[in-house]
């Protein structure tokens, strides 16, 4: 391979890093999201802070449990009051589409605004792994559960027991019918996240910490059909946040209040459309890349060709380096090599 065709490859791939970069950067700046408390033992003290970022998740649940973390920040909305007593279990409800649920629920809870930085959060396999390396005997519960999948939620017999599927009961509905596919599929994860509240009020307490996990998806789709703010919107989180209410009350009977229960809402799903149809028109329109002059500063043209030329100066002179050192000759040109030389000559 040649030097130009190393170059060029590297090139591209910093090129394709920079625009990757730049896409997830839009996204997380425009997203929302909201970190709700809807119940913590007293051992943990959530008070007033500001946004919480959403890679920070994984890091507030392993502090809850008593596990080490990993990442300093300067996030202090959590304080451990006791140590010696911290919840046995942390749950955390994952909302897809929404940027908040309002008062929905009927319970006394702490809301942070969250920063989007993830948007495929690891919090599950990041928490897992730490109780799996702390507690290396197994026997935790470690849960995830896509609600709106029932395959999901009938093999989870070995923690919550036989769990028949869901079937539908009487809901009286104002809003909603039943006969509306986006209605009707809210509906049935609803029903699923009930099921699941009677099977959690029989969990057994066996002193070793349990992380679960819980996705529901459905209201997307009934908010991007009806509209965030329409009157089937609000029925759908307000039904949403009363069981969410049994919910948290199921697992605070089961642990006997040691629990910290939360939910993390996040309309990321469609900042990411609204961002992957933007640049799709453009592509259409032109075959070059053009930028809004209220998003990017005059500065903009500058700091880019000053990093990209930076670069590829960098680049040619390491390379330069490099071939340079392979061709030296240590014994005549290595002032290294002739003064650490045991037999150094003198001059008379």
């Amino acid at each position: 391979m040649t030097v130009d065709h190393l170059f060029s490859n590297k090139m591209a791939v910093k090129m394709a890093l920079f625009w990757i970069s730049l896409v997830l950067s839009i996204i997380g700046s425009n997203a929302s999201g909201e970190f709700t408390v809807l119940h913590s033992p007293k051992s943990l003290k959530f008070s007033e802070s500001s946004s919480t970022p959403e890679s920070l998740m994984k890091e507030i649940f392993s502090a809850s449990l008593g596990l080490s973390v990993e990442e300093n920040s300067d996030w202090n909305g959590l304080s451990i009051a006791d140590p010696f007593n911290t919840p046995e279990a942390v749950v955390e409800v994952y909302i897809d589409g929404v940027s908040s649920l309002g008062s929905a629920t009927g319970l006394k809870s702490k809301v942070y605004p969250l920063k989007v930085d993830e948007y495929e959060p690891d919090t599950f396999e990041a928490v897992r792994h730490r109780i799996n390396q702390r507690f290396t005997n197994g026997g935790n519960k470690l849960v995830k559960i896509d609600l709106s999948d029932i395959d999901q939620l009938t093999s989870r017999a070995d923690v919550f027991g036989d769990i028949d599927p869901p079937k539908r009961t009487k809901v009286t509905l104002q809003h909603l019918k039943y006969s509306v596919e986006e209605d009707l599929q809210f509906l049935n994860e609803l029903e699923s996240l009930k099921v699941l509240s009677n099977q959690i009020k029989s969990l057994n307490q066996d002193n070793i910490v349990d992380f679960f996990y819980f996705r529901f998806r459905t209201l997307h789709a009934l908010c991007d059909y009806y509209g965030p703010n329409s009157l089937q919107a609000k029925e759908a989180k307000k039904l949403l946040g009363e069981a969410l209410e049994e919910m948290t009350n199921a697992f605070v009977k089961a642990y006997d209040g040691s629990v910290l229960v939360t939910v993390v809402t996040t309309d990321v799903a469609h900042t990411r459309r609204r961002v992957a149809r933007s640049v799709k028109n453009e592509s259409k329109q032109a075959p070059t890349v053009s930028f809004s002059s209220d998003k990017y500063s005059a500065d903009y043209s500058a700091i880019f060709n000053i990093i990209l030329w930076f670069g590829v100066i960098f680049t040619f002179t390491l390379v330069a380096i490099v071939y340079a050192i392979m061709d030296m000759d240590p014994g005549r040109d290595s002032i290294i090599y002739r003064m650490t030389s045991t037999r150094m000559k003198k001059d008379n």
